[in-house]
């Protein structure tokens, strides 16, 4: 189980960075026009990197237990508010990229999928901020991984 849960991990990490990219997305192709090709790429993969980040975050949180990563801030705040950062940050760019998906696969003819796009565009906004919010949680976690920074 332990090594599940370590995997799961080194795909919660990419996937938190290609979501923070594909977050940050206008703002990069701002800066330098000639990141569009490499982004358009990213693309069609959106909604399929925002139900895995959805799906891997719930399931990280819930085996780690919500309670645990606010009790961990007691120890090692850094470490906790990488997880927590990183948890909540993938359980949100997973709802703003993932959502309008599982409205389509939700059985029956519904208004979910209405809603939920009508949800996902009010909260474009912040996509940015969330997406800033991923890329340095998964930075961060990986610095830690390859042991560049050093936690107590």
């Amino acid at each position: 189980m332990a090594r599940f849960v370590e995997i799961l991990g080194y795909v919660f990490m990419i996937l938190l960075f290609l979501g923070g990219i594909l977050a940050l997305s206008n703002l990069i192709v701002s800066k330098k026009p000639d990141a569009k090709q490499l982004l358009d790429k990213l693309v069609p993969f959106q909604a399929l990197i925002g139900v895995a980040l959805l799906g891997i975050a719930l399931i990280l949180m819930f085996y780690i237990g919500p309670i645990n990563m606010f009790r961990a801030l007691k120890g090692n705040a850094l470490i906790a508010m990488t997880f927590i950062a990183g948890i909540f940050s993938g359980i949100a760019l997973g709802f703003f990229f993932g959502m309008p998906q599982i409205a389509k696969w939700a059985p029956g003819e519904s208004a979910a999928e209405v809603k939920a796009m009508e949800l996902s565009k009010k909260l474009a906004p912040y996509t940015m901020i969330v997406g800033v919010i991923a890329l340095v949680a998964a930075t961060l976690m990986l610095l830690m991984h390859l042991g560049v920074l050093k936690v107590i």
